[in-house]
């Protein structure tokens, strides 16, 4: 059977995908219209129920990548199905507006500012060298699958607080839902620990845990914890990779490393930069640590 294009596949899964909800979601409004996501933009088909606000967004271009495997569109169809319901938030956000009701479901997120250029210039944020820290608001947690929106300006001017106690709130709710994990490398790697080797800093749920790096205290926390100073290697913007400097390589080989690393195994959606950092912690200094053998930090070719 010949394939169909993109939008033939658009307008099939469209007409039939009801056929696979239940009852609840038969008067769900469903639309096509293009995401805009840090670093990306995809096509994205929103399924929203009557009686909520806010519904589920799917990112049909990934589909598509998946069905001309090939993979058999029925079977498409009850994947996006089966996550619809999966992430339909649990909650009404009727009180999105209300900061009293919005304080304590805020948490922080991290991106490469360059990269999401377009997406910070609704969403307030701080600088950290290249990178930029966000408040989010927590809407559902489903297992792994984390639903949030994220704090725009327009919503922060209607809360009646200022961008410093956003950002207070938001980190110290961070902790609280997401709290920090140190780990070990050479427990994925099957290797004996060595407190003078690389650790792994993240959340406890694994998802956006690059954050974490930047929860107050977290940085100083870690250089007394492996006793050094250290490099933050990017993996994703779930996890970072801890490097003592007296365990650590060439910068250069590190930056070069990072850069081949990302582009073979992280989605492009996860990347938060394509160089390292460097922490130092007698003068509590974050730095980035660039290379001449990697195109200019923010390219992403």
């Amino acid at each position: 059977m010949k394939l169909m294009n993109y939008e033939e596949f658009e307008e099939y899964v469209k007409q039939n995908l009801k056929i696979l909800l239940p009852e609840s979601f038969q008067d769900a409004d469903i639309t096509v219209k293009e995401v805009r996501k840090p670093g990306y933009t995809y096509h994205g088909m929103a399924l929203t129920k009557l009686d909520q606000r806010f519904g589920v967004i799917v990112d049909l271009e990934y589909y598509y990548r998946i069905y001309r495997k090939p993979t058999p569109i029925s079977q498409i169809l009850f994947s996006i199905a089966s996550l619809i319901q999966e992430n339909v938030p649990a909650v009404d956000l009727e009180n999105i507006t209300d900061y009293e009701w919005v304080s304590t479901r805020l948490f922080v997120r991290v991106f490469n500012r360059a990269w999401s250029r377009d997406y910070l210039q609704h969403i307030p944020h701080h600088a950290v060298e290249d990178l930029a820290i966000t408040p989010h608001i927590l809407v559902a947690i489903n297992g792994s699958q984390i639903s949030s929106t994220p704090v725009t300006y327009d919503l922060l001017a209607g809360y009646g607080v200022s961008p410093e106690q956003l950002f207070e709130d938001a980190m110290n709710n961070g902790m609280r839902m997401f709290p920090p994990e140190l780990r070990y490398l050479a427990d994925y790697l099957g290797a004996e620990r060595d407190d003078r080797r690389e650790r792994i800093i993240t959340n406890e749920h694994g998802v956006n845990g690059a954050a974490a790096l930047f929860y107050p205290g977290e940085m100083e926390e870690i250089a007394r914890s492996i006793g050094d100073d250290f490099y933050a290697v990017p993996t994703s913007v779930h996890e970072m990779i801890i490097v003592p400097v007296s365990a650590s390589s060439d910068e250069d080989e590190m930056n070069r490393a990072l850069y081949r690393t990302i582009r073979e195994y992280t989605d492009e959606r996860d990347w938060l930069s394509d160089h390292i950092y460097y922490y130092d912690y007698e003068h509590r200094v974050f730095l980035s640590v660039t290379s001449e053998a990697n195109p200019e930090p923010g390219q992403l070719s």
